[in-house]
């Protein structure tokens, strides 16, 4: 279930706003320019396959109609679409007169249950999420005493996934090192490679609790509160990804939190690795290390320009959000430079040596 389309229209900043997507999705800009719009529009489908929730559910929760519709629009419809080759579902959201909300699901199959519609279900883990608000380090981790298995939306059961699923087989093509294909062997190869460290838990027996402590070069047993705290924020990232199954559909924001640029850049690799193995990315940051990470892997090779999608999210004159995608020529080089695309090394770099400044991403 790859997703190569998605239309938004009426949604909180987004008048209209139509995309193409890739195996990696990246979304750029400002704050408040309607980033996290276009990710809540592609979660509020999904959270509406498996019941009605409305714009409030187990993803996101946007509070009422009049809240969540874009404000310089008079339409009482939030319309949003997601294609995937021919087969496509549109989902409305009709505001009533009494104030109430009408749900409606509109589908290219004719059957009520396609396999395209049950996929984008919560409970088949087609759709996974892990918001900004996460979870940090901790002395202890709750286990998840929940209907629903799995990380939570803020990575607060990260911990006690790994270590029930810790012995779980990974399909071979989805590990590296070629020594040990589990869930835990391959997020500590990982956070080795990231981040100069490895992980192990143990379940705290009668407290429904998991402790986590950390190797890093010759210190074990390392709390996570004595660690580097964008270690703790990277471990819930390695293991939504890597504990997903094929044709996942992965919506992350801000994946780099509390990580050094040059963590951040494997991260980059990471990213990349999971989305060219069956797995789709749609990932939200406002880090230039990030944005810099992938032009570094299309200008050397390493990565393919067509499998990543870089999305530059903007407010035009009128305020309203509007998506360009970003072009990487050779070397590198933005082709379609704008004003506030990670221009301010630039403006700060001009300003340290004396240079005028720039404005809409133009020396002047």
């Amino acid at each position: 279930m790859l997703i190569r389309g998605l239309e938004i229209e009426n949604l909180k900043s987004i008048k209209n706003i139509k995309m193409e997507c890739s195996d990696l999705n990246l979304l750029i800009g400002i704050n408040s320019s309607g980033k996290s719009s276009v990710l809540q529009g592609l979660l509020l489908v999904s959270q509406n396959m498996e019941q009605e929730c409305g714009l409030n559910g187990s993803f996101v929760s946007l509070g009422t109609f009049s809240e969540s519709r874009c404000i310089y629009e008079e339409k009482k419809e939030i319309k949003i679409s997601v294609r995937s080759g021919r087969r496509w579902i549109c989902v409305m959201f009709r505001s009533k007169e009494d104030g109430g909300l009408v749900v409606e699901k509109e589908t290219d199959s004719e059957e009520s249950d396609s396999v395209f519609l049950r996929e984008f279900r919560p409970g088949e883990k087609k759709v996974q999420y892990l918001s900004c608000h996460r979870v940090g380090p901790q002395n202890v981790y709750a286990k998840n005493m929940t209907m629903e298995e799995g990380i939570g939306t803020d990575g607060r059961y990260a911990i006690a996934y790994l270590n029930q699923h810790h012995m779980d087989v990974i399909e071979p093509e989805f590990c590296k090192g070629n020594i040990d294909y589990t869930l835990l062997g391959q997020v500590n190869w990982w956070l080795s490679y990231i981040a100069d460290a490895e992980i192990s838990t143990e379940e705290i027996l009668g407290a429904d609790l998991i402790k986590a402590s950390y190797t890093m070069y010759d210190a074990v047993q390392i709390r996570p509160v004595n660690i580097g705290a964008g270690i703790s924020y990277l471990i819930s990232v390695l293991i939504i990804c890597l504990s997903s199954p094929k044709e996942a559909v992965i919506v992350m924001e801000n994946p780099e939190i509390h990580l050094h640029p040059a963590a951040q850049a494997k991260l980059c690799e990471f990213l990349y690795f999971v989305s060219q193995n069956q797995r789709q990315l749609f990932v939200e940051s406002h880090s230039d290390h990030i944005f810099n990470g992938f032009r570094a892997g299309i200008a050397s090779g390493e990565m393919e320009q067509d499998a990543i999608n870089i999305q530059f999210i903007s407010l035009n004159e009128e305020h309203l959000s509007q998506a360009m995608k970003v072009k990487i020529g050779r070397m590198g080089r933005i082709e379609n430079q704008q004003k506030d695309l990670f221009d301010q090394f630039d403006i700060d770099l001009n300003k340290m040596i004396g240079l005028p400044g720039r404005k809409n991403g133009v020396n002047t």
